[in-house]
């Protein structure tokens, strides 16, 4: 099982660890802990570096499995020691600009729904760019600027953004109507509050 730390200091950048297993085959290790964030969410996973002694390895892709967190290593180096020590860098431009992306994204999805009643249906995120798919019958400019300006206006209005993580069975007095239209099954979530917006998000920051 892997620590998230991600999930309990989401602007850790560096961090240690120890390697717990190695997968040979795909040069993956897995560590007893990380801070690099393995993608949900929409948001995909974060890269950079894990240094063992004098090697540094690239991390070129992280992905969860099960409890595990995998780090996709880069290079032809040979692959470090089950029990070695390794110190991780995140890249924290690329995750920086993913998490400003991320909460933009809430804001929007917290408003339209405010506005309009609309729920997101779908969507995805990069760098300072991202794409939430909502409800509407159907999209007119007028519509489109309506929603851009209410945006700014809470972006403007520097709304608090608090994150707590709730681990299964989610609480249901609060929780049941966000759930009933997640189509996922989360092993844990977040709710993400945004000024008076609460948000379900899975894997979160």
């Amino acid at each position: 099982m892997t620590e998230l730390l991600f999930q309990t200091d989401s602007y850790l950048q560096d961090f240690d660890a120890h390697v717990a297993s190695i997968l040979p085959e795909e040069r993956v290790a897995i560590l007893d802990r990380t801070a690099f964030y393995p993608g949900g969410g929409g948001q995909p996973c974060d890269v950079g570096l894990l240094t063992v002694d004098d090697v540094t390895y690239p991390v070129a892709k992280v992905k969860k499995q099960g409890d595990d967190v995998l780090h996709f290593l880069g290079g032809d180096a040979a692959l470090p020691s089950v029990g070695a020590s390794v110190h991780g860098r995140v890249d924290w431009s690329l995750r920086h600009k993913l998490m400003r992306t991320h909460t933009a994204l809430h804001v929007l999805c917290g408003t339209v729904f405010r506005d309009y009643g609309a729920l997101v249906t779908g969507g995805d995120m990069e760098p300072l760019k991202g794409r939430m798919d909502f409800e509407f019958a159907a999209m007119r400019g007028e519509l489109v600027r309506e929603i851009e300006a209410a945006v700014n206006r809470e972006i403007q209005a520097s709304r608090e953004v608090r994150v707590k993580i709730l681990p299964p069975p989610l609480r249901q007095d609060h929780m049941s109507a966000i759930i009933a239209f997640v189509h996922a099954e989360f092993q844990r979530a977040a709710t993400i509050r945004a000024g008076n917006r609460l948000d379900l998000d899975g894997e979160s920051l």
